[in-house]
């Protein structure tokens, strides 16, 4: 999960580009990741849902993910990435994080996959990986940086036309909502201060619509919007436990497509495609 981001003497944000994008290097927490998120019921949640966005808009790519190039930005351990080349997309992955990428070539080692991976940041990617590509993944990723915005022409141009771009991020509704519901009621726009100094939260919830806006001025033209824990973090835990966590993941995959519900998950997946 790279989070492109400046980090003490390993800093790898200086880059050939001008923009100036704090990145968070997760060196650190690799490991705490793989066991507190990616093997909990919310991140197998996640990926369930990337998993149905990904075989309900079949019909709308231009080419099928068992012949597509797929370059993985910000991959982190290459959860999402595995399953598409499980499926026969040759998979490139790029991250800041050694440990990351570690663990994500360890993965694939034992899928017997192949999977280039490489030590970049998503302002080298370009320079990196030269290609275009079928399918470009960015998942949780552009929250961490301090201008995120200014992200999205990197990745829009790493798309090849008629392309998806596959982008998940920390949604600025579903923060608030979670935020008032714990007793903020004057519903921050930011991270918690705590949290982001320690490094442990996103730096900046993100607007849908306004993701959606700039997006559509790069080209691209959005084919599912889904909400991503929209019932999981939004029910208490005890009736979690009550109902069984099969009948809330139904429940949210069913919800995050649907509005207004899908704009109170607290992450936004997009699936895009790249105009001719």
């Amino acid at each position: 999960m790279t989070k492109s981001t400046k980090n003490n003497s390993t800093d790898l944000a200086t880059t050939s580009t001008s923009i100036s994008l704090q990145d968070r290097n997760f060196d650190d927490l690799a490991a705490r990741f793989s066991r507190t998120i990616y093997a909990t019921p919310r991140g197998k949640l996640r990926l369930l849902a990337l998993k149905q966005d990904f075989a309900d808009c079949q019909s709308v790519m231009h080419t099928p993910i068992n012949k597509a190039s797929v370059l993985d930005i910000g991959g982190g351990q290459g959860q999402f990435s595995l399953t598409l080349a499980e499926q026969g997309a040759k998979v490139s992955l790029c991250d800041i994080s050694d440990e990351m990428l570690k663990l994500a070539r360890d993965q694939f080692a034992a899928a017997n996959l192949t999977l280039t991976a490489q030590r970049c940041s998503l302002q080298d990617a370009a320079e990196t990986f030269p290609d275009t590509y079928d399918i470009v993944l960015n998942h949780a990723v552009l929250e961490w940086l301090e201008n995120p915005f200014e992200a999205l022409p990197l990745l829009a141009e790493k798309v090849k036309a008629g392309g998806v771009l596959s982008l998940m991020f920390y949604n600025l509704h579903g923060h608030q909502w979670r935020q008032i519901m714990n007793g903020r009621t004057h519903a921050p726009k930011e991270s918690n201060p705590r949290l982001r100094k320690e490094g442990n939260a996103p730096q900046h919830p993100l607007d849908p619509d306004a993701i959606q806006a700039a997006l559509e001025n790069l080209g691209f033209e959005l084919i599912r919007w889904r909400g991503i824990r929209c019932v999981h973090d939004h029910m208490h835990q005890k009736i979690r436990e009550r109902i069984g966590q099969d009948v809330v993941n139904t429940s949210d995959l069913e919800v995050g497509l649907q509005e207004p519900y899908r704009r109170l998950g607290r992450y936004v997946h997009f699936l895009l495609k790249k105009k001719p």
